[in-house]
Order: structure tokens, then sequence, then C-alpha cells
């Protein structure tokens, strides 16, 4: 019995045992996933520890602690977050599959960036945690989530140095940005100095630039458009694209200078200085009683600077990365000789020509650019003389021409036949002169003269003359300055009445235009009259509204015809002038130079005529006549070009003028 006691006792206790350990010890299967309290997305690689062991959560953020007995409580792990003790729940029935969702917080990390000079908040700044960021709100707050201790914490904003910080847990964070500071530097591009006092504008903020050119700029953000102003210099806009340091160069935008005597230096008042770009008048001025002269807001192409007074050569010269430029002019009297279109198609007559002044005392050419018939030596632009085929193409190239000239230091005068204009009248029959019938009017020589009341008229021969000055010749002279007079000019009509009156206040409004319009093209001008003019009654106008009261104030140069052959029998008391040449010559200038205080230059003869020959003696006694009257040169005409050397001494060139 008593064996049989223990049997069934001992059943029992192996019976009761299981059941003991599973109340006592309540053994479950735990699992379950981790994820962002804030966001629900799973947290992979989140450590969740139980006791001594521990695993990771998978990508899912799950998790399988497997069999869990007693009251057990593990710990989940994540940088960035909290950590989370959660205690296992017991399950229903021992042996049951427990599953846990666990929500991690987290870490919040806030502050606010401001700027260390002023205190005031930096909206917009860039707050950042190795791959995190975010931006400040107006107030410069800003807030971080799942900072990773050991990130390197960077607040970032334009025109500030960036700000840096350790995270190692702290839930707050302040930073102060200091401020960029940009020295922008202003040099001149010529010289290199610094240029103090320049205005450099960013947005509605100015800045001076220091002594040593130089302006501090805080919080200049890239990108940004700085303008530089400076007087004397052009302005100038530039892109900030970050540095510290930025040199920017301003191109000076003027130029003075002194227009000087080349012999004893004193200055010049009353020179006319013109800067030219590419055939085009940049600006003009005239020097003044100093001699000086000054540009201001000049542009960026390459410039010619040209300066023309009377009684000296014309001066021109490139103008180099300068700001001060003084001239020195040298005095020059012009002893020239014609050269009439026709020998233009000959490059071999052209270069002998320009041989004989290049050897002998001679230094000046006046060349036909607008010749007799209204012919062009060079291709205008004007519509009128495209259509009325004016340019003459079988002329040597006018540039070449001068070029030859400029390389032997030979002054160049362009003659510039003015009303008496056969091709433009054919072309535009409207422009001329007609008779009673209707017909072109044509003079002894079957020339076609140009209606000189016609406005339209004017202005064609004063844009000419323009283009003629632009291709760099040293002056412009008029020929033809007058109303006809070689044929019946009874017969002629004009587009009002023709009176001495009219005439003469045409021609002498038509020299002012000339003036008025030519002279800032820096070239001297001068007018051809006929020698007779000088000895009529200085009122009258001979019937062809030429007198030297009305044309000699707006020129340079008044240049009367004094040929002898002009002069008939009884002219100024001789029975043949011809055999006069000093007298007629000497006695013609010193009757003129009563009627104008303008500088005289004649024509003088270069041909024989009616059986009286002109040769080396004749030339001399006129060039003698000249000189003893105190003219400002002479030049010789021949209206074939052809002149005999012997005529002209040989002597030492004057130098061009020069710097």
């Amino acid at each position: 019995m008593r064996r049989f006691v223990f049997v069934i006792s001992f059943f029992l206790v192996v019976i009761s045992l299981p059941i003991v350990f599973l109340a006592v010890w309540h053994p479950r299967r735990v699992q379950g996933a981790v994820s962002d309290a804030l966001t629900g997305e799973a947290i992979s690689g989140a450590v969740i520890q139980a006791g001594r062991s521990a695993l990771y959560a998978d990508g899912a953020g799950g998790f399988d602690l497997g069999w869990i007995c007693g009251t057990r409580t593990i710990t989940v792990y994540m940088d960035g977050y909290l950590p989370l003790q959660v205690e296992v729940p017991k399950a229903r029935f021992p042996s049951q599959i427990v599953s846990l969702l666990i929500p991690l917080t987290p870490t919040m990390l806030s502050g606010t960036v401001s700027d260390a000079e002023t205190g005031a908040p930096l909206a917009g700044s860039i707050v950042a945690a190795n791959h995190l960021s975010t931006t400040t709100d107006e107030q410069g707050y800003y807030v971080l989530h799942r900072v990773r201790t050991g990130a390197l914490l960077s607040a970032s904003m334009p025109g500030y140095e960036s700000g840096t910080a350790i995270f190692y847990g702290q839930k707050a964070q302040d930073f102060t940005l200091q401020p960029t500071e940009t020295r922008v530097q202003v040099l001149d591009l010529y010289s290199g100095q610094p240029v103090s006092g320049s205005l450099v504008i960013w947005g509605s903020a100015q800045f001076k630039t220091d002594v040593n050119g130089t302006a501090v700029i805080k919080r200049l953000l890239n990108g940004s458009l700085l303008s530089i102003h400076a007087t004397g210099y052009a302005p100038t806009e530039y892109g900030y694209n970050g540095g510290n340091l930025v040199s920017i160069w301003l191109r000076p935008n003027t130029l003075r200078g002194v227009v000087r005597d080349s012999t004893d230096k004193h200055p010049i008042a009353g020179v006319e200085v013109t800067l030219l770009s590419a055939g085009e008048i940049v600006a003009s001025t005239l020097t003044d009683e100093a001699g000086r002269y000054a540009f201001q807001d000049l542009p960026p192409s390459s410039l010619t600077l040209v300066a023309a007074a009377v009684d000296y050569d014309r001066f021109e010269s490139s103008v180099g990365p300068v700001t001060e430029m003084d001239v020195y002019l040298q005095r020059f009297e012009v002893k020239g000789i014609y050269m009439p279109l026709g020998i233009l198609t000959s490059e071999r007559r052209v270069r002998e020509l320009i041989e004989l002044v290049d050897r002998t005392e001679l230094n000046a050419i006046v060349v036909d650019l607008k010749s007799d018939r209204g012919w062009l030596a060079y291709p205008s632009a004007e519509i009128k003389a495209q259509k009325s085929g004016a340019y003459q193409p079988k002329v040597m190239d006018i540039k070449q021409f001068l070029a030859l000239c400029k390389e032997k230091g030979i002054y160049t005068i362009a003659r510039l036949v003015v009303f008496k204009d056969s091709t433009l009248a054919a072309a535009y029959p409207e422009l001329a002169v007609h008779k009673p019938n209707g017909e072109l009017w044509v003079d002894f020589e079957g020339s076609a003269w140009l209606d000189p009341f016609l406005t339209e008229v004017q202005d064609y021969n004063i844009a000419i003359a323009k283009e003629v000055a632009l291709l760099g010749f040293d002056e412009l002279q008029f020929d033809y300055l007058r109303f006809p007079s070689d044929g019946d000019i009874s017969e002629i009509r004009y587009s009002q009445e023709s009176t001495l009156e009219s005439r003469c206040r045409t021609i002498n409004e038509f020299c002012a235009r000339l003036q008025n319009e030519l002279k800032p093209y820096g070239v001297l001008l001068s007018a051809d009259i006929f020698g007779l003019t000088v000895w009529v009654a200085p009122e009258e106008d001979m019937g062809i509204g030429q007198r030297v009261m009305d044309i000699a104030p707006y020129m340079d140069y008044i240049s009367p015809m004094l040929y002898p052959a002009t002069f008939i029998s009884g002219n100024l008391g001789y029975e043949n002038p011809l055999l006069y040449p000093y007298e007629v010559v000497y006695r013609s200038c010193m009757e003129l130079a009563k009627r104008t205080k303008t500088r005289i230059r004649p024509w003088l003869q270069h041909y024989s005529w009616n059986n009286v020959v002109y040769g080396a003696e004749e030339m001399r006694l006129q060039k003698q006549a000249a000189a003893d009257a105190q003219t400002y040169g002479w030049m010789f005409w021949n209206a074939a070009g052809k002149y005999d050397a012997q005529s002209f001494s040989v002597a030492t060139k004057d130098n061009r003028a020069s710097i």
C-alpha cells in the first residue's frame, strides 16, 4: 500500500511539474516590428536587446526574439531615436506567439541661426546634420529629427561664413554666423593703378573705394551684379561669382592734352581736334587759349586723333591706352601742284608726280576727287552719286594714293568742284539749271550746271565733302563755288530769281554751312576764286555770286587763280599781262589782303599761253611775287598735270608733325 501511494505521488509530481513551469514561466514566442513614431515608417537596423542577447531589425523593421519565458523587458535602440524599454506581455495561452509593434520616438534638435554682428535671425538658412537638412523659418528657428550621435552639424547662409558643431545628444544648438567680407579692388585698365573714390553699387547699397581702390562689401551673394562708376572712366558691370578678393578694371574714357608748336612749344589756341573711329566722328572740340583740349565719355573702340590748324601741317595719330596726349604741330606752307582726275587712271603717272614732289621743294598735291564733270575718284555711298554713275572705277584706289603720299610726307588736298556738274545734272535734271524751253543749259564747254539755290544740291555737295574728309585728306579745296559764267547766261532759268542779293546770299550761306558741318572732321578748308574777283568793287559779284567778303570768312585759305593768261589786255594797266607774271601775282595778292584776314595761298600758272612761253624763270618770278606778298604758300596749275622739274628747287623735306 505504501508502495502504491509513493508511486501515485511520484506520478502526480511528474505530471504537475510542466504545469507549474508553464504557470510560472509562461513561455511565448515574441516577434514584432520597429517603426518611426512620427512617420510610421519601418526602422531597419534597430537593436532589440533581450537580456544578454541582441539582434537587429531586418530591412522591414521586423525581428523575432524566439521563445521568452517569464516576465521579461526588452530595450530597443536606434541612433537618432530615443531608446525604449518594452515589457514583453504574457500570452493568453502558453506557447502563444506574441507580436510587438514598437514605435521609436525620433530625437529632436532645435535652435536658431542669427547674424553674429546684428543678432538678427537668418531666415532661410540651411541647417544640416550629415544627410539631414532643413531651413530656418522667419525667426531663424529650425528643428531637426533623427540626428545621430557624432553627426557634424552645420548652418549656412549665402553671404555668411558657415557655422559647425558636433551633435552629442544635446537638445538645442544655436548658430551665429559671421558675414562674409569681399574686398572689391577697382583698378585703372591702362595703368593698373587703384582708382580711389570709385562708387561700387550693389542693389540699393553703395560703397566707395579707399585710397587703395578697395571697397569691403559684407554679405555679397554669388550671382550678384555690381555696377562700378568713377569720374573719368566708363561705367562697368561685374557679375560676382565668389571669392574674397575681386579685381575690377575700369577703362578710362577721357582724353586730354595740349596742342603746341613743335618749334618753340607755345600752346596753340583754336585748333580743331577731332576723334575718329572706323571712319566716323566720335567727338570734336577746339583748343582753348592755353591750347588745351579734353574729351569725355569715349567709346571702347580704336580711336584716331586729328588736329588741324592753319599754318600747320595736319596731325593724325592713333590713340593708345592713354588719358593724356599732347600734340606738337609743325609749321607748314603748301608748295603744291595740281593732279587732274585723269592721271589717277595711270599708277605710273601718279608715282612720277609723287616722286617729283618728293625730290623737290614741293610738298603738296591737289588732286581731283570731284572733277569739273562731276566725276568722283572714290565709290561714294550717296544714292545720287551711285545712280548717276559718278564714280570712275578705272582710277587708282584713292586709299592707295593717300598711302603713297603719306609715306613720302606729302600734304594732300582734295579738289571738289561744286556747282559745275554734268554727271548729276544728267541723272537728276530737276537739280540743274535750264533754258527757257526746258532743256539743260550748258556752258561753252558743253558742261551742265546745278542750281546753287536748291538745298538738295547743296546737301549733295556737303555729303560728298564729308565722305572725302573721312578718307584722310589734309585739306578740302572747293572750286566753282559760284554761279555759271561762260555761256549765254541770259538764257539760264533758276529755281528762283537770280539777283546780286540772292546770288551772294546763297553762296555766303553755303560757305557757312561748309564750315559748320565740315570743321568737326578735323580738315582744313580752302576756296578757289577768280583772279579778277579781287579787282572788281568789293560789293560786286561779276554776275556769279563770288565775292571775297562772302566766302573768305568761312575758309582757312582763300586761293585766287592768278594765272596771267586769264587777265586780258588792259587788266591791271598791262597791254599783255602774260608778260608780267611777277606783277600780276604780287599786286593781286596785295589787293586781296586788303579785303580779308583769311590766309592767302594763290594758284600760279604752269603753262605757256598765246605764244608766250612760261619756263623756269616765269615760275620763279611768280613764286617770288607770292613770297614778297607774304602769302601762305602757293600752288601751280597745269590742266594736264605736266610740270617741269627745273621749275622747282631741290630742298630738304620738313618732317611730318608728330607727338
